[in-house]
């Protein structure tokens, strides 16, 4: 190895070590969080030889490893979340060491180092979902679809195939793949053949699925989400998640990457554009946009801001330094969040307080109840016990203050006010009493709470008070 590449095989090496310590540390020590606790059920039925769920009919792929990773080494957090720790470290390596024929090394080491230490993607890369290896195989179709020597046209398209079979928000990236068969005039036979197989492909996994394809393009249409994320909510997130590091480099990055190689530049412009401006037209529609849904466009995002960093060092290198500084020292409060919870709320705490101080047949509205439940029933007196999902419904929560029984309420601090609704609320503050807080505040300039608030019912409604929320008197 010459002397002139040591450097760039030190500076990869030592940022695929930081990417893979962070994907690795609590990996297995945190509890299971948020749409995990779906893979961690589906999976299970999967195994059991029972009808698979709506998603591992739509994208199968993130369940498929899953399953694999469970086959060999059985069901636990570390386990379920071990494909996604893999394919988050091969999307920085991907990012590092593929296509130096169009990305020169220092613009690849930035691109592999803001994808290391993104909290956002750290995240994913823990995360017992499908983002992850959609990342990875949206990394490789990305580079393998850049004009020059590396270009491989039929392994691109195989690797946006595998994203789309992990989640169906990889076909926004298919426009941008395009850009290198289209350059620089449409070529209307490959435009039409291209959406010819694009409906055929539609249909035949329409009519193959048994319906499952319409009754997911229903919702969507309908916009049925109950955690509905209006367009405000979508930029916000976005931003907040890529970083504004990443985003004033991947700016920088434009000008540089039309400059000097305009094919690519327009591939990569286009790659990591247009996911985010159809999921926004898409959210001013209506619809409800999850920033994770633009995961595709962020390998192109980071090229960008590798070349925006490289264009800056080769005019003016202090600046270049106190950008880099810049970069590193912007995710680094929430990397310091990441480092104490992982970013995530400790239901399985939650359920070690409640088998301390409830009772199994006592009554529990939670937050993510599902996701408590795994945990409540590993103790062997809470094996049948079931709860609710926060925030009750206004009929229940007054059959319960009439009830007997104990009343818990467990919910997410950042959720308390607006998040459950003023009635919600007020029902715990007039009722209930603040028992404990669950988790770790978090640190200066960190917008999520991790930390759950357990409430006991202290007040109670005798049967005799009043009426029933539907008219009638109580019995």
């Amino acid at each position: 190895m010459s002397v002139a590449r040591r450097p760039g095989w030190l500076a990869a090496v030592l940022v695929l070590a930081v990417a893979a310590a962070w994907r690795l540390h609590g990996v297995g020590d945190w509890s299971l969080d948020g749409d995990e606790v779906y893979s961690w059920y589906d999976v299970q039925e999967m195994r059991a030889g029972e009808p698979w769920s709506h998603g591992a009919v739509t994208h199968p792929l993130g369940y498929l490893f899953i399953l694999a990773a469970v086959a060999v080494a059985g069901l636990s957090e570390a386990v379920v979340r071990a494909p996604s720790v893999i394919t988050g470290v091969l999307a920085v390596w991907a990012l590092l060491r593929m296509r130096r024929d169009v990305i020169d090394a220092p613009a690849a080491v930035v691109a592999g180092a803001l994808a290391a230490i993104s909290p956002w993607l750290i995240y994913h890369a823990q995360t017992a979902r499908f983002y992850a290896p959609l990342l990875l195989f949206a990394a490789l179709a990305t580079l393998w679809t850049l004009p020059g020597p590396g270009r491989r046209p039929a392994a691109a398209a195989l690797a946006w195939a595998l994203a789309v079979l992990c989640h169906p928000t990889a076909l926004l990236l298919g426009p941008g793949l395009l850009v290198p068969v289209l350059w620089p005039v449409p070529r209307w036979r490959t435009i039409l053949a291209v959406l010819g197989v694009a409906v055929v492909g539609a249909a035949v996994a329409w009519f193959a699925t048994g319906g499952v394809f319409e009754d997911v393009a229903d919702r969507v249409l309908e916009g049925v989400d109950p955690g509905h994320y209006d367009p405000l909510h979508f930029v916000q997130g976005l931003g907040y998640n890529v970083g504004p590091a990443v985003g004033l480099l991947a700016l920088l990055g434009v000008p540089a990457a039309w400059a000097r190689r305009r094919e690519a530049g327009a591939a990569v412009l286009a790659c990591a554009a247009l996911p985010p401006i159809v999921l926004l037209a898409g959210a001013l529609g209506g619809l409800s946009m999850h920033q994770r849904y633009a995961m595709c466009a962020v390998p192109a995002t980071l090229v960008l801001a590798g070349w925006g960093w490289a264009s800056v060092r080769a005019r003016r290198p202090a600046l270049a330094v106190g950008l880099a500084l810049l970069a590193l020292a912007v995710p680094s409060p929430r990397l310091l969040a990441h480092a104490r919870d992982g970013n995530r709320h400790d239901l399985r705490a939650v359920a070690d307080f409640l088998t301390r101080e409830a009772e199994p047949d006592d009554l529990f509205a939670v937050d993510e109840h599902a996701t408590l439940e795994v945990y409540l029933h590993r103790a062997a007196r809470f094996a049948d016990t079931s709860t609710e999902e926060a925030p009750l419904p206004e009929r229940k929560r007054h059959d319960w203050l009439r009830n007997r029984q104990d009343v818990w309420a467990a919910v997410k601090l950042s959720r308390l006010g607006s998040g459950y609704g003023d009635e919600f609320t007020q029902w715990l503050d007039e009722y209930f009493t603040e028992i404990t807080r669950v988790g770790v505040a978090p640190p200066p300039m960190v917008r999520h709470d991790n930390r759950y608030v357990i409430y006991r019912r202290t007040a109670r409604i005798p049967p005799e008070r009043g009426p029933s929320p539907s008219g009638t008197a109580p019995r």
